[in-house]
Formats: C-alpha cells, structure tokens, sequence
C-alpha cells in the first residue's frame, strides 16, 4: 500500500524530524523549592541503608524499630536510579510536602526491590542473584498475542505503550501487573531523558482482533485495576504524558468509570476518550493504522520480542556503561 510502512518489530530511535520539531523547555524551580530538593537529596546521600520489606517504611522513615528490619545499601543502579530528575518527580507528584516526598520515594525504592525489578535479569551474572529479577523470558508467555506493545513515539517525544486487552491470552493474575510493570520499565529504557521522562499509554478496548482465534474468555479483575492504578500512582509519578483511548466499548467505559474513584485529578486530566484527531498527539508515521497512523503492523512474538529484547539490552548498555550491574 502506497504511502504505508510495514513492521513487525519496534522502532528503536527517535526520528530526526521529531526532535527538530520538539521544543524542548526546562524545568524552573523556586528558591523554597530548590532547598526542598536539596533536604531531599541531603537525606538520600546521608542514609546508607534502606528495608527490602515495604511494611517496613513507615518506621524506617520515623527511624524506629531498625533493628527489626533487614536494610542492604543501594546498589550502585539504585544510586542512578535516585537520579534529580526522580527527586523532583516525587516532589512535584507530592505538590512539594517533603515529608510525603521522601516517604513516597523511599517507598518505590524498596517496592522496586520487592519487586524484583531494580535490575535486568539478563544484565545479571551470579545465578543466584538473577533468580530476584523479571526478565524476558519470564514474561514472554504473556505477550504472545501482543497485548502490550512498545511501537513509536509521539509528538513530545514520548514512547507509546500499547495496551489491549482484547488480545488478553491469559487468566487474571499476578502475571498481569508483573507484565504492565516490566513494559513500563523497559519504555522508560527507550526515553531520552534529558529531553523527555513521560509516556503516552494507547489503551485499544476492541473485544475481537481478525488475527487471534481460541483466547480465553476472561473478565476485567477490579482487583487487578485497582492495584495496577496504585501502583501507576505511587511508584511512577509524573511518568503518565497522555492516555489515548479508542474503541471504548460500554464493558470498558463501565470499567472505567468504577475505576475513576481510585485515579488522582492529574492522571483524570491526561486521559482522552475515543480519539478523533490522531495527528494532534502521534504523528501517522509513528502509529499503528489501526489508529490513524501509517505503519501496517503485524505482531509475531518470535520476531517483535527478541528484537525489542536487542533493542532495549543495548540501550541499557550505553546507559549504565559507567554502573556496575
């Protein structure tokens, strides 16, 4: 088709004409703000050893009952991660309370640990060890259909995830925020952070998909929604640029709609509802033509996950080139 791109792999860069077109525009702070970071910062570097348990935080945070608590120090890729940008993201998602801030932080430094996603697995070498983290191969049953999908990036520069449940291979369980939580990372993999720290969610309710036949049938988990929207919440602050939704069906809009009490005012603000002018947000050769965009994917796990796998094991190893994984 003239005019069309076809691809069943990711796009690993951001394009020139993207970037030339992005006006990119610093992050200002006041003096009152400033020295805020600066507590935060002063107590980050200060405090040698954080819990590995997360009903430990709140007395780790009042430093009571420490003895009772197993703490390890931040490995060195903690130590990036706790990065200044993050510190203002969790200032700035805490409308500048520093008690709530550090709290807040502290709590995703050792969810992240709990977690079992402080590191790749692939990036680790003792056996041992890697057993503690998510990898590729853990969620790659998952992904089979493409229900999550990592293609393009939009107008701001920001990765696009593709979410759609309609694709949904598996019943509702923990492998399903384990899945989420994965992508979330490695689309914060595929970010240019010194220009952009946001992602765009394209959330796709159609129920039926030509290419898919034989999946189960399987009801939205509240539960699961709930936990994944806290999770969003708490642990990746000021992430969230844009959620753009299509084919809202009235089972999706219902789910929505139980699930709007549970969302901050800001997450609300940055969700738009069935999508009329695409362009406005993803330029079409950037998007699936499923969605207004001009690229003919066809997903096929055995070419888009190992490439995607590549693409994001390279990234890494530029990025932490100095971090001892």
């Amino acid at each position: 088709m003239s005019g069309y791109i076809t691809l069943n792999k990711p796009i690993s860069e951001i394009s020139k004409i993207l970037k030339d077109k992005y006006n990119h525009i610093e992050d200002t702070y006041d003096k009152e703000e400033i020295k805020k970071f600066e507590s935060l910062r002063n107590y980050i570097n200060n405090t040698e050893k954080y819990p590995v348990k997360e009903k430990d935080v709140k007395n780790f945070i009042q430093n009571k009952d420490l003895n009772n608590m197993d703490l390890e120090v931040l490995a060195d890729v903690e130590v990036y991660w706790l990065s200044d940008k993050c510190l203002y993201r969790y200032l700035r998602a805490c409308k500048w309370a520093l008690h709530d801030a550090k709290e807040r932080l502290v709590s995703t430094l050792v969810w992240r640990r709990e977690f079992g996603i402080v590191k790749l697995k692939e990036e680790v070498k003792d056996v041992k060890e890697r057993e503690k983290y998510l990898g590729f191969d853990d969620i790659s049953e998952e992904n089979e259909t493409g229900k999550q999908l990592l293609l393009g990036y939009d107008n701001d520069l920001r990765p696009i995830l593709y979410l759609k449940p309609g694709r949904q291979n598996t019943k509702p369980s923990q492998m399903h925020i384990n899945h989420l939580v994965f992508m979330l990372e490695r689309c914060i993999d595929l970010m240019d952070e010194n220009l952009q720290e946001k992602l765009t969610l394209l959330m796709d309710f159609k129920k039926k998909h030509d290419d898919l036949t034989g999946l189960p049938k399987t009801k939205p988990s509240m539960r699961i929604n709930i936990q994944t929207i806290n999770i969003l919440q708490t642990h990746y602050p000021e992430r969230l640029g844009k959620a753009l939704l299509f084919n809202m069906t009235w089972v999706a809009k219902s789910v929505l709609q139980m699930s709007l009490p549970f969302m901050d005012p800001m997450t609300k603000s940055k969700i738009v509802y069935d999508v009329k002018d695409v362009e406005k947000y993803v330029q079409r050769n950037q998007l699936d033509k499923e969605y207004g965009g001009s690229i003919l994917f066809k997903y096929e796990h055995d070419e888009y996950w190992p490439a995607l796998k590549q693409i994001i094991l390279e990234k890494r190893s530029k990025r932490y080139k100095d971090v001892n994984l």
